[in-house]
């Protein structure tokens, strides 16, 4: 008779322990199922920066795949953004990127120029993105002293996409006055140019920042690589296409 006892002890705390177990609930669905709230008062606080072992917790209300379960997704998701940041004044060059449109890359590296992020992502005036994602980029020139519009004759700023494409562009700032009702370009200073953009890029596309030296008028390629260069890039989403 003990014998039997001490099997039916152990059935029924086996069965126990792989039971699912509800709270508000006759029909539980997982191995703890609440149908309710849940409060939880102490939680240690996580001091640093997320690393790739830490995770966030979710809520997954589809029915379907989820039925309110609680998932978890890495922490890089959030925080693992990309930043890079390069600047430099004077002392640089523009190298001719060879595709017949008088597009030059700026001659800027990340082993000299990176001010903020890894000065492997960029190298000769081309960005690649180690990860995929939306990316807000700022390209701006600061000429130092100003100078006339009209040396400038229609240059442009221009951002490159894989190399070829041209991603966005646009025309070095002026003034524009208008005299006794004929519009016409002042001969004003030029102090700087910003062109901002958004861009998706997948994980090893290239970005490359350029100038078109073509327009109304020849240019004094010196009058551009005495100025200064800034290039901002920063990862802003995971968004697809």
């Amino acid at each position: 008779m003990k014998k039997h006892f001490l099997l039916f002890v152990v059935f029924v705390l086996t069965n126990i322990a792989y039971a699912q177990v509800g709270i508000n609930t006759s029909t539980p669905k997982s191995t703890l199922d609440i149908n309710g709230n849940l409060k939880i008062r102490t939680l240690p606080v996580v001091s640093t920066y997320p690393t790739s072992d830490q995770v966030i917790l979710i809520l997954d209300k589809n029915a379907t795949t989820g039925d309110f379960e609680v998932r978890q997704i890495s922490a890089d998701i959030l925080f693992n953004n990309q930043a890079y940041y390069a600047s430099k004044t004077g002392s640089w060059s523009l190298l001719d990127l060879g595709l017949g449109n008088s597009w030059y890359k700026v001659n800027l590296t990340g082993a000299n120029d990176t001010k903020l992020g890894n000065p492997l992502l960029f190298n000769t005036g081309v960005f690649t993105a180690q990860q995929s994602g939306v990316y807000a980029v700022t390209y701006e020139f600061q000429l130092t002293a100003g100078v006339d519009l009209d040396l400038l004759g229609g240059k442009r700023l221009g951002i490159l996409k894989n190399g070829s494409t041209v991603w966005d562009e646009k025309v070095f700032d002026g003034i524009r006055l208008n005299i006794v009702g004929i519009i016409t370009i002042a001969s004003v200073p030029v102090t700087s140019t910003t062109l901002t953009s958004l861009v998706h890029l997948n994980s090893g596309d290239t970005l490359t920042f350029a100038v078109n030296t073509s327009g109304v008028l020849p240019i004094n390629l010196g009058v551009l690589t005495n100025g200064k260069v800034n290039i901002n890039i920063h990862k802003v989403s995971n968004q697809t296409q």
